[in-house]
């Protein structure tokens, strides 16, 4: 059974970002919140994404429901954070049902750099608002996301280092491409390989610096990143489809965000558990296994750390008492 998933709650909107054309989808269906009791109880990572999660006004609903679907679950809700007094309403709300949520607020640069990427004026100002103010209601579970571009890679450890100044914690992605996700946008990112070296190099270093297990496993995740990015390789094998899902708002169940195999639809299920052993979600995976995409994301990554144990402490420790350096 699955252990990790992404759940678009919606597909609205309020960003206009580069890499991603969610924004243009207009009236997408979206779950009910009976549906989501229907998740599997195997669960032990939630994110739940959009479009702007926030924008949905029973989002402390669908908070609740997941709670009590998967009580030992540890979930995040990813937001651009723009609309700052609207996301503390529902956090308010959201604090009382679940005070360890995470929040993970999108930044792609500093000020004008994460204003041009998410193609709103005044958006990096927004979005460190939202950030501060959370803080002020006590959340500890905070964390800056950055997605990693042409445009704004020397920006990275910038953006890091404003974690850092915060107190949160740091994130990242890769703008990859998906036909049925990111609105089917098709990104094709390049970094400048110096660039991507230096920044790569400084992150992985400062997080090894620490003497938090999590940091470690981050410089692990940040290693695999690179290597992605400039191989499109994982150095870890993993199981889109098995040990992880995307479900939609619309209820579709996908291996990915990138891999475009509807696998069924969690609408016309009646038990989560008898869906994914089933025959025909046996068959699918081995239409995802011929597909050969290769993905390093944050689900999958997470999944795949915790079937390669060993190697992933033996990297740690060479690393952390050798020092690393991207040759």
């Amino acid at each position: 059974m699955p252990i990790d998933s992404v759940v678009a709650v919606t597909y609205r909107c309020n960003s206009r970002c580069v890499m991603c054309d969610i924004w243009k989808i207009k009236d997408y269906p979206e779950l009910s919140l009976a549906q989501f009791a229907k998740l599997p109880r195997t669960l032990q990572d939630i994110n739940l994404s959009g479009g702007e999660p926030f924008l949905r006004n029973d989002l402390p609903q669908i908070v609740k429901a997941v709670k009590e679907r998967c009580p030992q679950a540890r979930v995040v809700i990813s937001s651009n954070g723009f609309a700052t007094e609207l996301i503390l309403k529902q956090m308010r709300e959201i604090l009382k049902i679940k005070p360890d949520i995470g929040v993970a607020i999108s930044i792609d640069g500093l000020g004008a750099t994460h204003d041009e990427l998410r193609g709103i004026p005044g958006g990096y100002d927004k979005a460190i608002a939202t950030v501060k103010e959370l803080k002020k209601l006590g959340m500890t579970n905070l964390r800056l996301g950055f997605t990693v571009m042409e445009k704004n890679i020397n920006q990275m450890t910038k953006v890091y280092d404003l974690t850092r100044e915060l107190g949160i914690e740091f994130t990242h992605s890769f703008a990859q491409s998906s036909d049925f996700y990111f609105g089917g946008k098709q990104n094709e990112v390049h970094p400048r390989a110096d660039v991507l070296q230096r920044e790569y190099n400084y992150l992985i270093n400062k997080e090894l610096e620490s003497w938090n297990i999590k940091k470690w496993l981050r410089a692990y995740f940040a290693f695999g990143m690179y290597d992605f990015i400039t191989s499109r390789n994982p150095v870890l094998d993993n199981a889109p489809g098995r040990d992880f899902f995307f479900l939609d708002p619309n209820g579709t169940v996908y291996p990915s965000v990138v891999h475009n195999v509807p696998m069924g639809n969690i609408n016309e299920l009646k038990k989560f558990e008898d869906f994914w052993c089933s025959k025909e979600a046996m068959e699918k995976r081995e239409k995802i296994d011929a597909l050969k995409i290769p993905v390093w994301m944050i689900c999958t990554a997470r999944t795949a750390i915790k079937k390669h144990p060993l190697k992933v402490a033996m990297w740690i420790f060479r690393h952390k008492f050798f020092g690393f350096k991207i040759k």
